[in-house]
């Protein structure tokens, strides 16, 4: 095998040897192998999970499903990584680049049309190896290693905001299924003190202790609390289909949930809450990134008015015999655009424009925090209200139905009040329900503004 032939297999051979074995090569086809895509990239079951209509899901078990298979999850992270790869992209512009050729050719040699033939000459070749490298540029690579830099932690800090927004939703989710469930409890118990209610006023008309419109109120009540039943059954049906798609299902297993002990907590201070919102909101710390990869993108602009110094060399091999003749080459460039039609400070103006921008949507983000802090601790006080004066309620409506019913028995009540009595305790049995699950909404919403976990 001539000198010519290991040359040009050996080339072959490295670029198979780099492209097989690079990593990231291998990491792109399994990305794009259909059969075995991971779940979050795809609709997770909920046999993959462990969920089944035996299972119970407590809020811990939600929260970690959420946050490990949900799609935005996966976006989130993808978005990091790419925003990773981006900043040592950046970084790269401080390090040489190295190429390497090869090449063999064949030529005819002909000087004039009446002699010209197809005979052609000897076999050329060449090769060589090259290096590139940046010495200075007026802060330009510095300026688009921070601008990316600053892109990554908004990333992170993005990362840090779906899992935030995750979790509450799936809070949300969570505590509304909770509280439907305790819902339809109140509307089947109604049920079944009208049906009770019904009875007994079929049994006063026969001994002639009622008139039959007694009985059409009655059975007109029970109807009425039929129908509030189903509605409480659809919408926890409606929950459960929440709660599943907070998961990142797309079925439902049919598990049921942990009852959670309610508990009301001390008072919060919206000053300490919103210091605490400055410090950790995950959103805020993305906005503010953004805003520090603004006034580098500035620094950036302006450098690209400026030149740029650069060193290149190389060690080539040419020729059309073996051994091929050997040549080296070391030099340095100075570029710069002396004018492009005004685009480089059309840019500088477009970079501190949208540096300004930034600073308002910063503020404005605050802003906004602030309002939702005041809404919540708003929400949650109103909520704390309710539950000191609730249980009182429930007792004296549950006391006055017991004592309108008996009285009903005996003659000294109408059915008109009966029905009274028992909307006025199925009302404020809802309303403690929807007290304790407002309160416990407006936590997980104040753990939400301020950035907690």
């Amino acid at each position: 095998m001539t000198v010519k032939n290991l040359l040009i297999r050996g080339l072959l051979i490295l670029c198979l040897l780099l492209t097989i074995g690079c990593p990231s090569v291998r990491e792109a086809r399994r990305a794009q192998d259909k059969d075995n895509i991971p779940p979050g990239e795809r609709t997770i079951t909920a046999s993959e999970i462990g969920l089944t209509k035996d299972s119970v899901l407590t809020l811990d078990k939600a929260l970690e499903i959420a946050l490990k298979y949900h799609p935005s999850m996966v976006q989130s992270r993808q978005s990091l990584i790419s925003s990773e790869k981006q900043y040592s992209d950046a970084v790269a512009g401080y390090l040489p680049t190295v190429s390497a050729n090869a090449s063999a050719s064949k030529a005819t040699s002909n000087t004039s049309t009446k002699t010209a033939d197809n005979t052609l000459g000897k076999t050329s070749y060449s090769s060589g190896v090259s290096l590139s490298q940046l010495i200075y540029d007026f802060g330009e690579t510095p300026a688009n290693i921070r601008q990316a830099y600053e892109n990554k932690l908004t990333s992170e800090s993005s990362l840090k905001a779906t899992e935030n927004s995750l979790a509450y939703s799936v809070k949300q989710a969570y505590y509304d299924l909770l509280k439907q469930q305790a819902l339809l409890k109140v509307a089947e118990e109604t049920v079944k003190q009208y049906e009770i209610h019904l009875e007994q006023t079929k049994i006063q008309v026969e001994v002639g202790g009622k008139i039959k419109y007694d009985i059409t109120k009655a059975e007109v009540d029970l109807g009425n609390a039929r129908i509030s039943m189903v509605n409480s059954r659809n919408n926890l049906r409606t929950a459960r289909a929440v709660l599943n798609n907070t998961l990142g299902l797309a079925e439902d297993p049919g598990y049921t949930i942990e009852k959670m002990e309610f508990n009301v907590m001390g008072d919060y201070s919206i000053d300490s809450l919103f210091k605490t919102a400055k410090e950790n909101q995950p959103e805020l710390l993305a906005q503010q990134s953004r805003e520090r990869a603004a006034s580098a993108s500035v620094d950036k602009a302006i450098a690209g008015l400026f030149p740029s110094l650069s060193m290149s060399g190389s060690y080539k091999w040419s020729g059309s015999e073996f051994p091929l003749v050997w040549n080296w080459s070391l030099g340095s460039s100075l570029g710069m655009n002396l004018f492009n039609g005004f685009q480089n400070t059309n840019q500088i103006d477009q970079a501190v424009s949208n540096l300004r921008s930034s600073r308002a949507s910063t503020a404005s983000l605050e802003q906004k925090i602030y309002l939702d802090l005041t809404r919540a601790i708003a929400q949650l006080e109103s909520a704390k209200e309710k539950l000191t004066l609730v249980d009182l309620t429930v007792q004296q409506a549950t006391e006055t139905l017991n004592l309108i019913t008996e009285r009903y028995k005996i003659g000294r009540a109408s059915a008109v009040e009966v029905t009274d009595a028992q909307v006025s305790l199925t009302k404020v049995q809802v309303d403690k329900i929807q007290a304790q699950f407002d309160y416990q909404t407006a936590i997980a919403l104040i753990k939400n503004t301020i950035g907690e976990k």
